[in-house]
């Protein structure tokens, strides 16, 4: 069909029934795709021009970007800028139908910048590619025609940014965690900061000289709903529009959006009779909000973009005493092939560090660098000495290990503080994701949720005073919002007063008696731990090409990573070695995957060989082994763990426990090959070797001893012989390993120290009486034979029902359990089309490793995965066929049953936790 030749109504016409015909979320939502390929069209072809032979457009587009650097950030890059301009171009017809008449284009000072850069790409027909969205443009016309309303355009607004843009624009909205805001959760947040100004300042949100900011404003909904609200008086409102509500944005998309749904709502709430004259909202900024704390922060003194710059500068020297928001929740990118990476704050990432970081009793403090913490430390500095910060966010911090230095700070710097946790963690599972109840953000977020209502004010005779409320188990999402609408405000709930402790622990509060026990593992020096070094487990960074139940497959698959990866190298060094690599690379997730190792590498030429000892296995889930190709440049991080598996000739085994801050339940396990990092599937951990292995010295050779390594006891000398004293003279190294596996099973134990075991490494406490001792390591040793032997337990007597008269089959897709959803039949596994599992005994569930039980896992693991952004095909079957042993799942499976069972008898026959006094 030509549609040149089809007059535009008839057009408008059809794509109207279109969009009936398939509903207009899943419209968008299907426009989302089409339009990430449009836009990298786009970029491809402004790529071409700006560097093409026209040097009056190459000067055009350097002033331009410059601008940008200016305003935004240092580190934008032309990569950055083109993308801009290619959301300039899709979107500005998307703001022109939604608020048609309100003339946006033609006075917001960035679309007018943006559309000069434009202008001067005119003659290039830059706008065929976007005639393919004719058809999207015209269901947004049709979605808003007869809106008159804000709210109604709002709702609009919220399904496009959701549907479209989100997905249009995915790395995007995934670099700066962007998501939408609740209604419920927004006015709650507006009521409480104006209560707040009543009750601690004597002063309202409506009053002269009152200057709120949204620094991180997305659509714009904050300042919306302020001025809905009511809480500005109508004779104010004029005044609050022009002068005093402020707002910033880093993504030019949500920047519109954030604009025009402003300005639309404030035309919308003039009086009949008034002027209505179109008055852009010179509130509005388009900046980086961290970035306008630096030190060589500039502003844009090439005067590109002028007002834009004018209003930076303004909003600087002014005095705020309000911030609200919904600050970016990202902390950086999930893949090496993303280029997503955040920017850098030297100065207030150096506020961090001297605050929040040095207050951390943590090692690894990465975290207290994600956005969400970046924008409470710089959101207490911008207030300086009185006011609110009044966000929702993740709420990590609550009872994070990594955050106990930024909640010591909170309390320190705030002189009241109250926290809603609006729970809804679903980086949990089972009984306990439940718990958490809905995600109050949608799809938007998968973390812990929390109000935060931060009060500054110096005339308050006391300081860090803590109001908590979390607010319950089992909600769903729209109980949650219904719950914050009924209390409308902060004074209406039900706040608990804390006491932190010296640690800086608000929940969950440690035992003080636990830090006088004996670490299980301590780096610091001077220190005499259990264990003289641990480990993180193996953190490859590329999983689905390192890591294969088939030797062949991973085989095949290093190959081509190292092939893919030594062109790249050829190809960077024949263009002349550009930087920086992450701009150059080829990002082809099917090609190879990145990591910041790997691109490191590739910085200094280095080129990778196969190696043929490299092939290994590890332990990967537990007792769940998967081949593995174990080398430095293709495994991100492997920490200490060449130490204690030198070569796959150099047995060990040790002790893998969940990492610290955890939100899954305490584990350990023993493991006698390479541990993942993520053996319990997320939230790392640490492993506890048994032995360690050193290089021989040279001259070792002249004496006959072929081995390069030498074996290290990994038991510390002094906790042995504090360990024959106390528990009898015979007692030796195993017998403190397995002591300490055997405690660390105890439910004693774990319920009175759960609290630290979520914070900080295990510490074994010494027992009363030396029997215990005994018992304990006696019931380790036999725990340690049942985990380290899985594959030669006896297999459990199940019922094995054949539900079809062909020839026994073996081989697995995806097992699962009796029943349905929600009321799962655990005694019953349907292991294929052909294969019935019955009578699993109900207790062998009360072994759980983490979140899900010892069965969950086999039933996790043991299944046919490809990996999305590969390819690349995971089939436990080829493990078992490589070994020639069909049964090999259905008889692990049985000898997993015995496990638990025998592991459930064990840990309930262990003794009382009878601690010696100290």
């Amino acid at each position: 069909m030509d549609w040149a030749q089809i007059g535009a109504d008839w057009r408008e016409a059809i794509y109207a029934k279109i969009v009936e015909k398939v509903g207009e979320r899943d419209y968008w939502e299907n426009w989302a795709h089409n339009v990430s390929d449009i836009a990298a069209r786009h970029q491809t072809r402004i790529t071409n021009l700006v560097n093409g032979s026209d040097e009056r457009l190459r000067a055009t587009f350097e002033a331009f970007l410059g601008g940008l650097r200016d305003n935004l950030n240092p580190s934008i890059s032309e990569k950055d800028a083109i993308e801009m301009l290619s959301q300039h171009l899709i979107t500005q017809p998307v703001f022109d139908a939604l608020f048609e008449g309100y003339g946006f284009s033609q006075h917001n000072p960035v679309s007018l910048v943006m559309q000069s850069m434009v202008n001067a790409l005119e003659g290039t027909r830059l706008d065929t590619e976007t005639e393919e969205l004719d058809a999207f443009y015209a269901s947004v016309r049709k979605s808003v025609n007869g809106i008159t309303d804000a709210a109604g355009k709002q709702t609009t607004i919220k399904r496009l940014y959701e549907k479209f843009f989100a997905g249009a624009f995915k790395g995007t909205s995934e670099r700066l965690g962007i998501v939408y805001t609740p209604n419920e959760i927004v006015d709650f947040i507006l009521h409480s900061a104006d209560e707040v100004l009543r009750t601690e300042f004597g002063a309202t949100l409506s009053d002269e000289g009152v200057h709120i900011l949204d620094p991180f404003t997305g659509t714009g909904t904050f300042i919306v709903r302020l001025l809905q609200s009511g809480l500005i008086k109508p004779e104010d409102l004029q005044r609050k529009f022009r002068h005093e509500l402020h707002a910033n944005e880093i993504v030019l998309l949500a920047y519109y959006v954030a604009a025009v749904n402003i300005e639309a709502t404030y035309h919308g709430l003039i009086p009949a009779g008034q002027d209505t004259t179109y008055e852009p909202f010179p509130g509005i900024v388009l900046t980086d909000t961290f970035q306008s704390s630096e030190d060589d922060d500039r502003y844009d003194d090439r005067g590109i973009f002028g007002d834009n710059n004018d209003r930076a500068k303004a909003q600087n020297a002014l005095d705020i005493r309000v911030i609200v928001g919904n600050p970016p929740y990202s902390a950086g990118q999930d893949s090496g092939n993303e280029n997503n990476q955040n920017l850098k704050y030297p100065f207030l990432d150096a506020r961090i560090a001297a605050t929040y970081a040095a207050l951390s009793t943590a090692q690894n403090k990465n975290s207290l660098y994600d956005s969400y913490i970046r924008s409470i430390r710089w959101a207490s500095d911008r207030l300086k000495d009185r006011g609110v910060v009044a966000f929702v966010s993740n709420g990590g911090f609550i009872d994070g290990n990594t955050a106990d230095g930024l909640r010591k700070t909170l309390t320190a710097e705030f002189s009241s503080l109250y926290i809603f946790n609006l729970r809804g963690n679903q980086r949990t599972s089972g009984e306990q994701s439940r718990r958490e109840g809905g995600k109050v953000f949608g799809e938007g977020s998968r973390a812990t949720i929390a109000i935060s209502i931060l009060v500054k004010n110096p005339k308050s005779s006391t300081n860090g005073q803590l109001h908590y409320r979390d607010i319950g188990d089992y909600l769903s999402r729209e109980d949650k919002l219904a719950m914050i609408k009924r209390y409308g405000t902060m004074s209406d709930v039900p706040w608990t007063t804390l006491t932190p402790n010296a640690a800086g622990d608000w929940l969950n509060q440690r035992n003080d008696v636990f830090a006088s026990f004996t670490p299980i593992g301590d780096k610091t020096k001077g220190a005499n731990p259990i264990f003289a070094t641990y480990s993180r487990g193996l953190e490859t960074g590329r999983d689905a090409w390192v890591y294969n139940s088939s030797e062949a497959a991973l085989t095949s698959n290093v190959a081509k990573t190292v092939e893919a990866y030594n062109d790249e190298v050829d190809r960077w060094e024949e263009a002349g070695k550009p930087l920086p690599v992450e701009d150059f690379i080829d990002r082809d997730p099917t090609r190879i995957s990145w990591a910041r190792s790997l691109r490191n590498a590739l910085g200094r030429s280095t080129r990778l060989t196969e190696e043929e000892s490299n092939f290994t296995v590890a332990m990967y889930r537990p007792f769940n082994k998967q081949n593995v190709y174990f080398a430095s440049m293709l495994n991100h991080e492997r920490s200490q763990i060449p130490r204690m598996f030198p070569t796959s000739g150099h047995e060990n085994f040790g002790l893998y426990l969940t990492g610290l801050g955890a939100q899954k339940p305490f584990a350990v396990l023993a493991v006698g090959s390479i541990p993942d990092l993520n053996l319990w599937g997320s939230e790392g951990g640490q492993f506890f070797p048994r032995y360690t292995y050193e290089s021989r010295p040279a001259q070792a050779a002249l004496f006959g001893d072929e081995d390069d390594f030498m074996r290290v006891d990994n038991i510390n000398d002094e906790i042995l012989t504090d360990y024959r004293h106390r528990y009898g003279a015979n007692v030796s190294k195993d017998d403190v390993f397995f002591f300490v596996y055997g405690l660390l099973h105890s439910s004693d134990y774990r319920a009175t120290y759960a609290s630290d075991l979520k914070k900080m490494l295990p510490r074994i406490p010494i027992l009363a009486e030396p029997e215990d001792f005994i018992a304990f390591s006696e019931a380790g040793r036999h725990l340690s034979e049942l985990h380290l032997g899985y594959e030669s337990v006896e297999p459990y007597p199940l019922t094995i029902t054949r539900l079809t008269a062909a020839d026994p089959d073996y081989r697995v897709s995806k097992m699962r359990f009796g029943g349905k959803a929600g009321a799962w039949d655990k005694t019953t596994i349907r292991y294929n089309d052909s294969t019935a599992i019955t009578g699993i005994p109900p207790e062998a569930q009360e072994y759980l490793l983490g979140s899900r039980s010892a069965i969950e896992w086999i039933i996790e693991r043991y299944q046919v995965k490809v990996d999305g952004p590969s390819g690349i095909r995971n089939d436990p079957n080829d493990w078992v066929s490589e070994r020639d042993n069909p049964t090999y799942i259905l008889t692990l499976l049985q000898r997993i049953v015995t496990i638990s069972l025998e592991t459930a008898r064990i840990v309930n026959e262990l003794p009382p936790l009878r601690i010696a006094q100290q």
